[in-house]
């Protein structure tokens, strides 16, 4: 599929600051171990400020820039044109090194009781890919998606305590999860075309996550989110880490005294 995504972000104050610092990781992965590719994107940021970017230890691309002046809003529109994979990304020739990092606990990742007693009918002996789908399906059978009982602080040992949340949550679950039974297990972050909800809408970001296979398999996508489990060419990755803390969409401190409004919409459509 060929698909634009429209991805607008706007800050506002209450009374005007004098100082922002801003990261944005909205660039789909187009790494050359990436199933998709970019073919076109573009950053849009009010106050024309001057954007700097670099890749971070987890082959993110990150945008950022500072607002030096006096202003009482900052509007961000990042705008894609992707062609999508199978969703089956390749390995990379430092993969051993990272597997450590997506083995562990994790800020949003804990091993808590109730996680080993989540995992505990499975057995660590099984095939990883059938393990993580196992898993996966378990939490998609096991939690109710409700918007507004999580926020983007809570840890995985929250959600088990409440048995709801978001795709976020349901992704730190996964991961928490695979990673207790020593899957390496990384957090991705992107967008479902189609629903990044289960009631089918293409309202925000989506997450979901990756089970490593194995040097000839790879990292597979697997949404806890949605019943379909396995990612296609539907979803769009735009980074990945060891959970949300590492891939956020938009990031950034700024200064004054004043109050702050965060709004987001995304716009998926369709070019063939």
């Amino acid at each position: 599929m060929i698909l634009k995504v429209e991805h607008r972000t706007l800050f506002a104050y209450s009374r005007p600051i004098y100082e922002t610092a801003t990261e944005v990781r909205l660039h789909p992965d187009s790494s050359q171990n990436s199933s998709q590719r970019c073919s076109s994107f573009t950053l849009d940021i009010e106050h024309t400020p001057t954007i700097f970017e670099y890749t971070d230890f987890y082959g993110n691309k990150v945008h950022h820039f500072n607002i030096l002046q006096s202003h009482d809003r900052v509007s961000i529109l990042a705008t894609s044109i992707i062609e999508t994979g199978k969703g089956t990304p390749l390995s990379s020739d430092n993969e051993a090194i990272l597997l450590m990092d997506f083995s562990a606990e994790s800020r949003f990742v804990h091993f808590d009781p109730a996680i080993r007693e989540f995992t505990s009918s499975f057995s660590p002996k099984m095939p990883p890919l059938a393990l993580g789908e196992a898993i996966c399906r378990k939490i998609h059978d096991s939690f109710i998606y409700e918007p507004g009982v999580t926020d983007v602080h809570s840890t995985s040992a929250v959600v088990m305590a409440l048995g709801r949340g978001v795709c976020q949550d349901f992704a730190h679950i996964m991961l928490a999860a695979c990673r207790s039974l020593q899957i390496p297990a990384r957090y991705v972050s992107g967008y479902l075309f189609g629903g990044s909800t289960p009631l089918g809408h293409d309202e925000a970001s989506h997450a979901w996550c990756e089970i490593y296979g194995g040097p000839e398999t790879g990292w597979v996508g697997m949404d806890p989110t949605h019943s379909s489990l396995f990612v296609d060419e539907r979803y769009i990755k735009i980074g990945s880490g060891r959970d949300y803390a590492d891939v956020p969409p938009v990031r950034g401190t700024w200064k004054g005294n004043a109050e702050e409004t965060l709004s987001v919409s995304v716009k998926l459509t369709a070019i063939s």
